[in-house]
Formats: C-alpha cells, sequence, structure tokens
C-alpha cells in the first residue's frame, strides 16, 4: 500500500487520491463509448437473425407453422451444411413415412434436453439407435459426410 499523503487541510489520503475524478470521469467516458459503439452496430449491420433457414415469404397459402425441416435445422443449430443436409434427409424419410414424425420430435426433444447448445450429436446418435430398432437404416453423420455430393 502506497504511504498516504497530508493534504492543505491536514488530511491525509492516498497519493492516487487527487486522480479519483478523472478516474470517474474516463470511466463514464469509456462506459458511454462502449454503449455508443453497440448502439452503431446494430445500425451498421444488416439485419441478423437467428434464423438457420432461409425464410419463406408468408403470402398466400404458406402456413406461418415452421416445417420439419426447419424446426430441425433451427432448434438442433444444424452450422454445416452437411448437417442441414442429413436434417434434411432425415424430414424426407419422415415425409416417405419410413420414421414416425413423432419420434423424431421426441428425440429433438431429448437432444435439446441433453444439450441445449449443441444438441445435434445427441440428435445424431439416438435417433440412429431408434431408426435401428424400427429396421431403418440411418447412416452416421460421418458416412453422409463422406458420400454427400460435393456439387451440393
Amino acid at each position: 500500500m502506497p504511504p498516504l499523503r497530508k493534504t492543505h487541510t491536514g488530511t491525509f489520503v492516498s497519493p492516487s487520491a487527487h486522480m479519483l475524478p478523472s478516474l470517474k470521469m474516463s470511466l463514464s467516458l469509456r462506459v458511454l463509448l462502449v454503449g455508443a459503439s453497440f448502439a452503431a452496430s446494430f445500425l451498421l449491420v444488416d439485419t441478423a437473425s437467428a434464423q438457420i433457414t432461409v425464410a419463406r415469404s408468408m403470402a398466400g397459402s404458406e402456413s406461418p407453422v415452421a416445417t420439419l425441416e426447419e424446426q430441425l435445422i433451427n432448434r438442433l443449430h444444424a452450422t454445416t451444411t452437411v448437417q442441414a443436409d442429413y436434417l434434411r434427409h432425415v424430414a424426407k424419410l419422415v415425409d416417405q413415412k419410413k420414421l414416425e414424425a413423432r419420434l423424431v420430435i421426441a428425440i429433438e426433444k431429448y437432444a435439446l434436453h441433453r444439450n441445449p447448445r449443441y444438441a445435434f450429436p445427441y440428435f445424431e446418435r439416438a435417433l440412429r439407435y431408434e431408426a435401428a430398432k424400427r429396421g431403418v437404416a440411418l447412416p452416421s453423420m460421418r458416412h453422409y459426410q463422406s458420400t454427400s455430393d460435393p456439387r451440393g
């Protein structure tokens, strides 16, 4: 601790006590600048969305409810195109009646419960296990990735 110094009024203060007003000023200025830069970031950036899939137009006969494919991609945070393609494949199996939609949704909820931030691996493993019990051969993500079409 630095030694105390005596002021002209006879009180003892820390040597850095005279710098406190400027420190408060710089701190408030710093807070103001951080707040201004945070606000400016909203003005400079295009509208960002947490939605991963492309937004559909709500005109006409389209339902405002997300499809199973969109729900899986968004809620399981499919961050790569291969993961999104894998989930589209799962949705296609549901459309072909090879898998039940309620099974896929239940496994999605299970995976989100296990790890809300990155539920995809839990979903993939649990779905492969349950699909195998029902006689549906679902490839692993690694196998799916190695055999996916690189041309898109």
